[in-house]
């Protein structure tokens, strides 16, 4: 996965048509079926090589300028080349003439899949641990602890089984911080899952697990040179807060990072008491002033949380493009606050949406995720129209691509871009009736779907799901592993 710019490209579209969702709400069932798919199938042009057409009733592409997100096409098609690229996207009527060899598929509502912009998906290993504490107390009491037993293997096992939940529930890129980089980048591609994979360092006395910090971004170079042909892993630098580590490694960070396109992960402004305690520390300045005036926002910087946000923070983060990535479902399960995400928007900031662990909050879900930022942000603003469906869709797949460097690649439906899809089903209840005519899909996705809605997923063309059943994984086996795995963390007979 090679880090592209934030620009992006030129809209391909041809023209979309106003979507009537009720007009041929009728016609879904005559779409439902899917011809399943085998390997990569791959061709950059029309007319060379092997290519997939996917002629879907409903179109969304998440392809608009600036921003902006365009109306969903009704009667659309994609082709697809066995290089795993889109080669053609719009409205079927307009579709070039295929190839002899292209082979048809039909669906119902086709869209880019979904991008976790922050998770520790090894944590499935400690799935529903310290339930009930808040956050200081569930790190230092319960996760660390575990942690510091955790091997490379209980983290490759853990990555396997949550790649698996995460594909299974339309997700095909994940941002990972977490320990043992090279196992969390080995499980993820076992299950054929996109990674930005983020090593993250902590100077705690209650974790024990890693080494030194300068050894660990050591490690972190060299994992990110050892992946860096793979069109499926990233690799960046984490720290985990700036309440948790120290300024000589904060500015190490940035030092090794400039210049290199490396993105930095980091959990900013999640507690109420994070600010207090970083105050403290570096003589009266604010998470964001201090992280600036080490030059560790001079790079490319994806901040989970900013819960805690002031309108200060957000100039300095706005000033330095630092993306911020909202977890509206983990928040509220620790009661950590509801983060101003109309107030970053106003901003300018770039912004997406992440699920957090999977032992933070239990489902690596968003659908859920986009409806609890919707709901909190209008419980904040007392404002019904305050932040819709649209701008939610658009932080879990365009906007997500932008704020990971990936906006010319991943996130859309786009001539150029992977065919990082999901497809939803027509047959699924949750989205039927269709009453009015003027029903807006992008709103029934994001307010009736859900995984269960989930019909195919594929990563660059490949498809890795089909009907809830994860096709690249023995499921079964990566559930029995995690489980013995899990007993021996948590100090339980096998």
């Amino acid at each position: 996965m090679h880090r592209m710019g934030r620009i992006l490209r030129p809209n391909h579209r041809r023209g979309p048509q106003p979507l009537k969702l009720a007009a041929i709400c009728t016609v879904w069932g005559a779409f439902c079926g899917q011809i399943a798919l085998t390997g990569i199938r791959a061709s950059g042009s029309l007319g060379l090589g092997l290519m997939d057409r996917y002629l879907c009733d409903v179109l969304v592409t998440m392809d608009g300028p600036a921003g902006a997100v365009p109306a969903p096409i009704t009667g659309g098609a994609v082709d697809v080349g066995d290089d795993g690229r889109i080669a053609w996207c719009g409205p079927a009527a307009d579709a070039p003439d295929p190839a002899p060899d292209t082979a048809v598929h039909r669906t119902g509502i086709l869209m880019p899949s979904l991008i976790n912009a922050h998770c520790h998906t090894p944590m499935v290993l400690l799935r529903g641990a310290g339930e009930g504490l808040p956050v200081d107390r569930w790190l230092h009491e319960v996760m660390w602890p575990r942690e510091s037993k955790l091997t490379g293997g209980d983290v490759r096992a853990g990555m396997r089984l949550g790649a698996a939940e995460l594909l299974a529930n339309g997700i095909t890129t994940s941002v990972e911080m977490y320990f043992s980089g090279q196992a969390m980048a080995e499980g993820a591609t076992d299950a054929g899952l996109r990674c930005l994979v983020t090593p993250g360092v902590i100077e705690d006395p209650d974790f024990t697990l890693t080494g030194p910090w300068p050894e660990q971004l050591d490690e972190m170079v060299a994992l990110r040179n050892r992946w860096a042909t793979s069109d499926l892993i990233e690799v960046g630098m984490a720290a985990h807060a700036a309440y948790s580590v120290s300024a000589p490694c904060l500015t190490a960070i940035a030092e090794r990072v400039a210049g290199t396109g490396m993105p930095v992960h980091i959990h900013l402004a999640e507690q109420q008491w994070e600010d207090a305690a970083v105050r403290e520390r570096t003589g009266g300045l604010a998470a964001p002033e201090y992280l600036e005036s080490l030059g560790l926002l001079d790079g490319d910087v994806i901040a989970a949380h900013g819960v805690w946000l002031t309108p200060d923070d957000i100039d300095v983060l706005a000033r330095n493009d630092t993306a911020v990535v909202h977890c509206p479902c983990s928040n509220a399960k620790h009661a950590s606050g509801v983060a101003p995400v109309t107030e970053m928007q106003a901003a300018g900031l770039r912004l997406a949406i992440g699920t957090d662990g999977p032992a933070s909050h239990h489902r690596l879900d968003l659908f859920e995720e986009m409806r609890t930022a919707i709901r909190t942000a209008r419980i904040r603003s007392g404002d019904a129209q305050t932040f819709g469906p649209a701008e939610a869709l658009r932080m879990t797949t365009a906007g997500a691509a932008e704020v990971i460097g990936q906006g010319d690649e991943l996130g859309r439906l786009a001539p150029g871009c992977w065919a990082d899809m999901m497809a939803l089903s027509a047959s699924e209840p949750a989205l039927h009736p269709v009453l009015e005519a003027e029903d807006d899909p992008l709103s029934r996705i994001v307010w009736s779907g859900s995984p269960d809605a989930v019909s195919a997923v594929w990563v660059a063309g490949r498809k890795v799901v089909d009907h809830g059943r994860v096709l690249t994984l023995d499921v079964d086996e990566a559930v029995a592993e995690a489980e013995t795995r899990a007993r021996r963390l948590a100090g339980a007979r096998p």
